[in-house]
Formats: C-alpha cells, structure tokens, sequence
C-alpha cells in the first residue's frame, strides 16, 4: 500500500510540537491583548489581483497560485500584512489608531531548505493610522515583551531607516533600489561579493567604497554628516525616537546602516529581532505607509511587526512535557471505571485536564500509558476508594502521595497547580 508524504515543504507537528507551537501562540495572544491589540482573521487565500497589487507577475512564482472552478484567479496568502491592508482600505471607518493582532498559517512557494517551508506559522500585530515613531517603538517593544514571556533573553533588536539610506545612496547619484537589493545580500554572501556584484551594475570604486563604509555604521551620530536631505534628517530623527524608545523598555538595540528590508513595503523604520548565538532573524517588520492606499484606500500611515512562530519554538527552553494531560484516572476492574468517569467529570468542572481509560485496559497496561505519555499524575480507583471517599494522587515522576477526599476535588487542582 501506497504511504503518503506531506507536500514539500511542509510537515506533521505531532503533539509534543504542537505544544510548544501553541505555547507561543498562547502567550503571543495574552501579550497582545494586553498591549491594546485585537484580534482580525481573513481568508487563507485571496483575489490574485490583490496579492501582485503592489509586486506584479513576478510574485506569482512565490505564492501558491491557482485557479477555482469558476475560473478565477486566486491564490494563497503569503503574510497577513496585504489582507489587512484590505480590510482597512474596504472599511475607511474604523477608528484609528487601529490596533489588531493575527496568528495564523501563511503560504509562500520558496525553495525548501534549513529551517525554511512552504507553510508556517505567525503571529502579527500592526498599528494602523499612527504616522510617528511612537507606534513603531510599541510594536517592537511589545514582540520584545512575547519573546520574554516564552522564556528567551537573548535578543536584541537591529534598526534602521528606508528614509535615510534612500537618502544617503541618492546624494551618490546610483540607483537606490538596486544597489539596497545587493546591499541586503552582505550576510549571506559577504562584503567581497557584495563589491563585485556592485561593480557588476556599473557603480564607481569610489561610490563602492562609500557604500561599505557607509553600510558599516553602527551609531546614528556617524550617519548624520552624510544626510544632506530633508528626507534623510526626517529618517534620522525618527531612528532617534525609535532608539530611545526601546531603551526605555529594556529592548537592546543595535543600529545597522546595512539592513535593507522589503523594498516592496517599507517606507521609513525597519527591525528585527535577532537570536545571539545563532543569529537568527525570529521577528521582523517596518513601516509602511503607502501600502494601504495602494490597495484603494485613502492615504493611511501604518506600522507592524511579525513573529516567525516555528523559528522561535527552536529556542524554547521551557519544559513543557509531551502532553497537556494532567491528571490520568486509572481504574483498578470494570466495576471502578464508571467510578473515573464521574471523577473526570468532576475534576475537568473545576479546570483539571483528565483522561481515563477507553480501552479496557488491565492496570499495568493503563499506568504504561501514562509513564509513555509523560502523565505527571495519576489516581488509582477501585472498591476500596469508592468506599471510603479517598484517592491518592501520585506523582508519577517523584512517587510521592497525597491523599485527597473525594468531597475536596478541588485540592486535586491545588496541587497540579502548585508543582
């Protein structure tokens, strides 16, 4: 018989991965809302037309495109950022700032490789309507604010600004756009190779030179005397504000002439936020404040970060056990099994995750389960504490017991809770 795959580049998350996946997501979803953030959901896929609004054709070998049974050309979202950007271009109403969070799946047809799928997973909060610096300062500090709470610590946030290298590259008198392309590319193929392909696009040593140099800064001071625009000092001012702001919520931060960022989107800050060590880019997002009107709407500033999901439950360090069961209420014969189920019922009324047997299982069979399963506890039930009202909940990793009246489930809860 055939065995089938998941399409390439997808995967299986079985349950102790999904976990950690919904761990993230948890405490993404709880930060959020505290940070002021509502939710927003929008289709798993889209008008083709939407999707290439602001990338053209070419995007179409980067989403999966298709057509429906009506022959209409569709195609799978590949960020939350475009359908929102819809959403708010169809319903010019909504008061502003407008603060919404989405997690969820998205699609992109890139070639698979390490740590790289076709499918995965978000978690986005974006801030439309806010022109300043302020609202991008929230945004990061608020994805800072998830990455504590799911136990990372070591991070920090690279910064930049469209604005300013735009400005810097122009005052050269080269091409912006495609020099920041080649730019972009400094990590992954090295200066060397940045420099040749730059020669390659007929920019003079001179300018090359310049670039690097520039390309190299760290501080925003050192930037300033190369800034001769007013695009340029507005860029500046609004890193300074960025900078500042972050420090204020404990963010550190890095400035990066180097960083690029999707030349389709942003306009004025970019960020990411990097894992030390691995180096890693886990969360990222910029400024975007011509992108909603590019979808029919009226001219709307906006702003966002988004956190790659999958990426970041490599980095958890939280034990977080194979299973979120609980409790395990093991029946001694046939007589006590009727017996769990009333206790299950009980104690999943008062928040405890249970599970009893549904196999009909001899007791050593029901206690391998839960030592294979990694079930912390586990109540034995049979004639003798049917009769007197007892169990004992044992812990099936020390061996300690505890005895617990069966009119006091709620010490049950007490207990899982404490330890």
């Amino acid at each position: 018989m055939t065995q089938f795959q998941p399409p390439r580049g997808t995967r299986d998350f079985l349950p102790e991965d999904m976990i950690k996946r919904q761990f993230i997501l948890d405490k993404a979803r709880e930060t959020f809302e505290q940070w002021g953030f509502d939710p927003l959901d929008t289709p798993a896929f889209e008008d083709f037309a939407l999707l290439t609004a602001k990338s053209g054709e070419a995007v179409k070998d980067e989403i999966y495109y298709f057509k429906d049974k009506s022959d209409r050309e569709l195609g799978l979202r590949f960020d939350f950022t475009v359908p929102m950007c819809r959403v708010v271009a169809n319903n010019p109403n909504l008061p502003k700032p407008f603060r919404r969070y989405q997690l969820g799946t998205v699609w992109r047809y890139d070639r698979p490789g390490a740590g790289r799928y076709r499918e995965f997973c978000q978690a986005d909060i974006d801030i439309v309507g806010a022109p300043g610096p302020e609202a991008d300062t929230e945004v990061v500090a608020c994805a800072c604010e998830v990455l504590r709470k799911i136990g990372l610590s070591n991070f920090y946030v690279r910064i930049n600004n469209r604005k300013i290298i735009s400005s810097f590259l122009e005052g050269l008198g080269v091409d912006a756009v495609s020099v920041m392309r080649t730019v972009d590319k400094l990590n992954k193929i090295g200066e060397d190779e940045v420099e040749k392909e730059l020669e390659g696009k007929g920019i003079k040593k001179d300018d090359i030179k310049s670039i690097m140099k520039f390309a190299k800064i760290r501080e925003i001071d050192r930037a300033v005397p190369l800034i001769k625009d007013d695009r340029g000092r507005e860029g500046i001012d609004e890193l300074y504000v960025l900078l500042k702001g972050l420090e204020k919520f404990s963010c550190a931060v890095e400035v990066d002439m180097s960083m690029v960022r999707g030349l389709e989107y942003y306009t004025g800050n970019i960020f990411e936020i990097m894992q030390r060590g691995s180096e890693l880019t886990v969360t990222a997002g910029g400024r975007y404040d011509r992108m909603i009107e590019a979808f029919g709407g009226k001219p709307t500033p906006a702003t966002g970060i988004s956190l790659g999901v999958d990426r970041l439950v490599n980095f958890i360090q939280v034990e977080l056990g194979k299973t979120g069961v609980e409790v395990y209420l093991a029946n001694v014969d046939e007589k006590s099994r009727e017996k769990c189920m009333e206790l299950a019922k009980q104690l999943r009324e008062i928040g405890v995750n249970v599970e009893y047997d549904v196999m009909q299982r001899p007791l050593v069979k029901q206690l391998d389960y839960v030592n294979s399963r990694g079930i912390k506890y586990a109540i034995v039930v049979g004639e003798k504490e049917t009769k007197s009202g007892v169990v004992k909940l044992r812990n099936m990793q020390s061996g300690s017991e505890k005895e617990i009246e069966v009119r006091n489930l709620k010490r049950v809860k007490d207990v899982v809770d404490s330890e």
